[in-house]
């Protein structure tokens, strides 16, 4: 049913106006703000004039309109798969040509580190969200290849970046040790919770998405995130995120 509303009914609903456009799209999975000031350090790395506001809809509360250079860009945060969902949705049908995902995940490759990074090619995933919107893809949802490969040689000049396959699995404390050494010794470099999501929904639509996410809590090597080491590497960590959201915000706004 609610598949049926148009652009216009769903901008109408959110006090939005007729000619509201949205460039690109992020989203950031997470359930804490930080994201939003990361952003902004970013703009300012660029010198570039900018704007970011909070829309005014309840609904959105957790996005971020940033206009800057002539276009118009959605930062959400989300954590998980269901108001990921609507949000790309909106994003999309409001005219995105990029969406990119910048997240965390559970590292499932032996001997990788919370500064090495994953692009994955595509996700695996048995979740709703990803389901509703590529019925057809069989629990293998893609990235977009040629934004992808872009992301990845700008991330190497640095980082050490991983490529291949993810599993997006929205119930983190339902994960289990077995879980893991099944999906490391199948080859996933990762688990995480948005990805088939991204992927799924901007196939939908036709608009190329792509994801870079840190290696986090590196679960094959029973690493958790209650690990005093994992506590000790955050600034590294939040470090790895804003180098990647320069990345993000020079494809979206250069390309």
């Amino acid at each position: 049913m609610y598949k049926q509303f148009t652009a216009e009914d769903h901008k109408k609903y959110l006090g939005l106006t007729p000619d509201y456009k949205v460039d690109g799209f992020m989203v950031y999975g997470t359930y804490q703000s930080y994201p939003f000031e990361q952003i902004e350090d970013s703009l300012k790395r660029l010198g570039v004039d900018y704007e970011v506001n909070e829309l005014h809809h309840e609904f959105l509360s957790q996005i971020r309109e940033i206009k800057v250079s002539g276009k118009v860009l959605w930062l959400a945060i989300a954590y998980g798969g269901a108001l990921l969902s609507e949000y790309m949705h909106l994003a999309c049908l409001f005219g995105s040509n990029k969406n990119i995902l910048l997240g965390s995940c559970g590292g499932l490759k032996k001997g990788a580190s919370s500064l090495e990074l994953i692009v994955p090619d595509w996700s695996y995933a048995d979740e709703s969200s990803a389901k509703a919107y590529q019925p057809e893809a069989n629990n293998k949802y893609e990235a977009d290849a040629e934004l992808s490969n872009a992301l990845t040689e700008n991330l190497e000049k640095k980082y050490k970046v991983h490529r291949g396959k993810t599993i997006t699995y929205q119930a983190m404390l339902a994960e289990t040790w077995e879980d893991v050494e099944q999906w490391s010794t199948e080859g996933y470099a990762g688990v995480e919770m948005e990805a088939a999501t991204v992927f799924s929904a901007s196939k939908h639509f036709g608009v190329p998405a792509a994801a870079i996410l840190r290696i986090g809590d590196n679960l094959i090597e029973e690493q958790t995130v209650m690990d005093i080491n994992y506590e000790n590497n955050q600034d590294l960590r939040r470090q790895v995120s804003q180098d990647a959201f320069d990345i993000i915000v020079e494809e979206l706004l250069n390309k």
